[in-house]
């Protein structure tokens, strides 16, 4: 097996698909007033997320042993626990927001079974400082776990050693997780509530693109033919936080909706329609309510 590769399951693709999406419904958009939208907003205090790029012992989880820790490096997260090796997936960090994916590999002997599920980790959506440390917040500000300073797991042999410490900062990192330029003048910043429910591209298709962002956090869409989905959160300014997984790669007459979600960095509106952005503030689409 080559170094620093993590075990991927065997299971097809769409089985994996399947398992990142699992428990997801479509939703429309909310009557106004309608509860429970606090899961893509978020306050509190504002945090550099290159704080939380390092290796950090987990505690206060019921489901987790005293011997887990979760390393953070841009982009990537690496959850090693009980059973020796580690669970890896995605997340993204704002001033406030924190969102992380479902699992997408596993390592050695944590992929026996297939890929695990890490269900206290999707309910996080914020993070705040805790002394030396971090508190990982839910939805209503309750904490989920408490990370610090405190050893490190040991390494396998099935993975680069290196993943057994925590991660440099380098300019890459800094990079990675800076803020996104600003909206262009015309755009107003979404919130949580203009993005709840289903959007698609203007136009006429055969097949039928669109994604939906869901009120616990999560979104899945269809470029047409291949489905995605991951978790969102919105900070200050419109400022989307969205992890994007496992995706097939099969061509059709549709457009790229799930693509554009995952690359987006920013959110806005322009009368009706939803405007994504990137990092630079380059215009990636324009969805209207399906």
């Amino acid at each position: 097996m080559p170094r620093n590769q993590p075990v991927r399951a065997a299971r097809p693709l769409s089985a994996a698909l399947a398992l990142l999406l699992g428990g997801l419904t479509t939703a429309c958009a909310p009557e106004a007033g309608e509860p429970g939208l606090s899961r893509g907003d978020v306050t509190g205090v504002r945090s550099d997320p290159v704080g939380l790029v390092g290796m950090w012992r987990v505690s206060g989880v019921a489901s987790e042993g005293p011997d887990t820790w979760l390393r953070l490096d841009a982009g990537q997260y690496l959850l090693w626990g009980d059973c020796g090796a580690y669970v890896e997936g995605g997340w993204e960090a704002a001033g406030r927001a924190f969102v992380a994916s479902d699992p997408y590999g596993a390592a050695a002997a944590c992929a026996v079974d297939g890929i695990p599920e890490v269900p206290w980790l999707r309910e996080v959506v914020a993070y705040e400082p805790d002394g030396d440390g971090w508190r990982l917040l839910d939805a209503d500000g309750h904490v989920v776990a408490g990370l610090r300073v405190d050893g490190a797991p040991t390494p396998i042999p099935e993975a680069a050693e290196h993943l057994a410490r925590a991660p440099e900062v380098t300019d890459a990192v800094r990079a990675a997780l800076e803020a996104p330029a600003g909206l262009p003048d015309g755009l107003r910043p979404a919130v949580a509530q203009d993005l709840v429910g289903r959007w698609e591209p203007p136009g006429s298709f055969t097949t039928d693109p669109h994604v939906v962002f869901h009120d616990d956090g999560t979104w899945s869409g269809s470029d047409g033919c291949n489905g995605g989905g991951g978790a969102w959160a919105l900070d200050d300014g419109g400022r989307l936080l969205a992890t994007a997984g496992l995706q097939t790669l099969m061509a059709c007459d549709g457009a790229g909706v799930p693509g554009a979600v995952g690359a987006a960095a920013r959110a806005a509106l322009d009368g009706g329609r939803l405007v994504l952005l990137d990092a630079d503030g380059t215009e990636l689409t324009r969805l209207v309510h399906g």
